[in-house]
This record gives C-alpha cells, sequence and structure tokens, in this order.
C-alpha cells in the first residue's frame, strides 16, 4: 500500500516549491515602488521556501532508505 507522501507528490510538490522560490526571489529583486506603504516580505517567503525545499529533500532520502543520524 502506498503512502500519502509518495516520491511521485513529493516531486511533484519540490517543483512547485522550486518555482515559487524563481518568482519570490524575482520579486525581492525587483525595486520597490516609491509611495507604496506595504509590500509582501518577500525575502521570508524565499526563505520558508527555501527550508520546505531542503525538507522535500531530506523526504526523498528518507523515501529511498538512506537513513541519517539522530542527535
Amino acid at each position: 500500500m502506498s503512502s500519502f507522501m509518495d516520491k511521485n507528490i513529493t516531486y511533484i510538490l519540490m517543483a512547485g516549491v522550486a518555482l515559487l522560490s524563481g518568482f519570490c526571489l524575482y520579486k525581492a529583486r525587483k525595486p520597490k515602488e516609491l509611495g507604496k506603504s506595504w509590500h509582501v516580505p518577500w525575502n521570508g517567503l524565499l526563505f520558508l521556501n527555501i527550508l520546505i525545499l531542503l525538507l522535500l529533500v531530506r523526504h526523498i532520502f528518507t523515501l529511498s532508505g538512506i537513513d541519517f543520524p539522530t542527535r
């Protein structure tokens, strides 16, 4: 029986997070409009996307049978 988070779903999520990270990087490097009082914290979203991407890579390793040492 297949678990909910199998390799195919993980790869699809990794692709989506990578695309969203690229969009966040594009928006973070774009100059801010003058007179605009609020903007989305793109650098914070980019940090969260990279964190999620690293966790998904770890999940792929775990699904492949590669165990990492615990603390």
